[in-house]
């Protein structure tokens, strides 16, 4: 019993000399989240970006207005559950990076289409599909799969998991590992869709 005191006033002793500083996991994510974007409770033009991004890859944040909401949140946990990130809900500093880039990889691929001209030459030995001719995500991600890649759930959004699936897939079959679904990668993909 006196052994059991001693330990007791000790380890107070400890908490008190050292600080106790025992805060809960969610205001943790909470003031890093805001650290890296600012403040969540008004419109923020750093969420709408995020919410942007996001919508774009298929996962659901109810408005793109800047204003973090429940929808945002599940969001962003969908989007860091299919990256193996630790799925807060929470904007971090990883998830703030994968968001960024594919922001970037996003308005690069915009500006190339911009500035792109299609030139084909009549000597083209190779049917490709018409340029316009979109296959539905669901059907990459059914081709992928039967083609022994591992695009994740085939539910229709093209999520990090489905593309790094599309760029494996690329680099098999000699083509520039873009994980763009293009005409090109769509002749070679299809043949397994109807398998």
């Amino acid at each position: 019993m006196k052994k059991n005191v001693v330990i007791a006033v000790v380890s107070l002793a400890v908490l008190f000399i050292y600080g106790c500083n025992i805060v809960p996991k969610a205001v943790q994510y909470q003031k890093e989240e805001e650290r890296l974007v600012g403040n969540t409770d008004i419109a923020n033009p750093v969420i709408e970006e995020i919410q942007v991004v996001l919508n774009n890859l298929g996962y659901e944040t109810g408005n793109t207005e800047g204003r973090m909401g429940q929808k945002t949140r599940e969001a962003i946990k969908e989007f860091q559950e299919s990256l193996g990130l630790k799925n807060t809900g929470y904007i971090d500093k990883l998830t703030l990076e994968q968001i960024d880039e594919i922001r970037r990889v996003s308005e690069g691929r915009q500006l190339k289409e911009s500035y792109t001209v299609d030139v084909r030459s009549p000597y083209s030995e190779k049917k490709v599909p018409a340029p316009d001719f979109v296959p539905a995500v669901k059907d990459i991600q059914t081709a992928l799969k039967k083609a022994g890649f591992d695009p994740g759930a085939i539910d229709g959004k093209t999520g990090p998991r489905t593309r790094q699936a599309i760029k494996e897939f690329q680099r098999t079959k000699g083509l520039v590992p873009d994980g763009k679904v293009g005409p090109k990668t769509w002749a070679e993909l299809g043949k397994y869709l109807k398998q």
